[in-house]
């Protein structure tokens, strides 16, 4: 929900690279409340209450951004094939690939250092890496928008 309401806002605020930043800025307060929650040893369950809480709000954001980024760059009639296979292959893959992967890497070097390694390094390196969305997602909405104009005049003009 709250990545509803945040993604409506940032594509108000910057059409073109709203949702990009609040995608990549919910990876990295995922990665400093995993940071907080994993690899600190308090005292009290009320922090790691707190930070695993914190995680599950930015992960929980991601929906509400990343569907409508993808409806952005899809023409209508392909979106259903497009969130067909982005949700039961690659997010069904990725899920089952890093429960699997932390696990077998848990027992080997313990859950303490997987978790820095993927829940922590991993998603500042995803975050990082989201910068490089910027231009392509900006020219890819644009490309869309363009092709629904004019399908639009043409449907007008018939």
């Amino acid at each position: 929900m709250a990545g509803g309401f945040l993604g409506d806002w940032a594509a108000r605020r910057s059409p073109r690279f709203g949702l990009v930043a609040v995608l990549q800025a919910a990876q990295f307060a995922f990665a400093v409340a995993a940071f907080l929650g994993t690899q600190i040893a308090f005292a009290s369950i009320v922090p790691f209450a707190l930070f695993f809480g914190l995680m599950g709000a930015a992960q929980g954001v991601n929906p509400g951004i990343n569907r409508p980024m993808v409806m952005a760059i899809t023409p209508p009639e392909l979106r259903g094939a497009a969130f067909a296979i982005y949700i039961s292959i690659f997010e069904a893959i990725g899920w089952a690939a890093f429960s699997l992967g932390a696990g077998f890497l848990g027992d080997v070097f313990g859950l303490k250092q997987v978790f820095l390694w993927i829940l922590v390094l991993l998603m500042l390196a995803n975050g990082a890496y989201l910068t490089l969305l910027y231009r392509p997602y900006a020219r890819d909405v644009d490309r869309l928008q363009h092709e629904l104009d004019t399908r639009r005049a043409t449907a007008l003009n018939d």
